[in-house]
């Protein structure tokens, strides 16, 4: 009964603050710095009330406060990186898919001109290989004594090699893109990668909040 009494002094200087908390808790949200400053400023002064007044219901209903606060303010710290960390990883996975469109694209830009320049190279090879026949053709009388001992090339080795040729340039032109493919996969699974962490943080935030509501 004396405690009461005495601590009736402090309930009544206080009640103004409490009145504004009380506007303030219906308007505005729990994270908010009028709030945050209003509940610890409450919160501090009745735990120091309590010391002084000797009230233990005093001291603990202004430690819960001041808990609560930084609890509160522990949350929506951590829901912001949290939808920070998202729109990173939204980004990331943006620009993953832009660079992966860029790479499949440019792939198969070379990949077009790579086997443009290899049909080219093997159609030169054959007018090449036509050509040298027909002036074999032509000179092979004459110039039978001079051929004595000395290997001659024949038509089929010059188209044989002129095949070769183009081929070893598709090839090399095929194996090229598919690499570049194979990055753009591989970007694209990064994205995947990224998306998924941002999930999985979505719902370590779920969880704790959670674990507030239900503490």
């Amino acid at each position: 009964m004396i405690k009461t009494v005495i601590a009736l002094p402090y309930e009544i200087a206080r009640t103004p603050l409490a009145a504004v908390d009380a506007k303030l808790t219906s308007r505005l949200p729990e994270a908010s710095f009028p709030r945050v400053a209003v509940d610890r400023v409450l919160g501090s002064a009745d735990r120091v009330a309590g010391v002084v007044l000797r009230s233990r219901t005093i001291a603990e209903r202004g430690a819960e406060r001041v808990e609560r606060s930084a609890t509160t303010v522990a949350a929506s710290n951590l829901e912001q990186q949290a939808e920070q960390a998202r729109e990173q990883a939204r980004q990331a996975a943006k620009n993953a898919r832009t660079e992966a469109a860029r790479k499949r694209t440019a792939a198969q830009e070379r990949a077009a001109k790579g086997l443009e320049e290899a049909d080219a190279a093997e159609e030169r090879g054959k007018q090449e290989a036509k050509k040298t026949a027909a002036k074999t053709a032509a000179t092979k009388k004459k110039a039978a004594d001079q051929r004595a001992g000395s290997k001659v090339e024949t038509v089929e080795q010059k188209k044989k090699r002129a095949d070769s040729a183009a081929a070893a340039k598709k090839k090399t032109a095929r194996s090229k893109a598919t690499t570049e493919k194979d990055e753009a996969r591989t970007t694209e699974r990064k994205a995947e990668r990224a998306r998924a962490d941002a999930d999985r943080l979505d719902d370590l935030v779920d969880t704790r909040k959670q674990e507030r509501q239900q503490g």
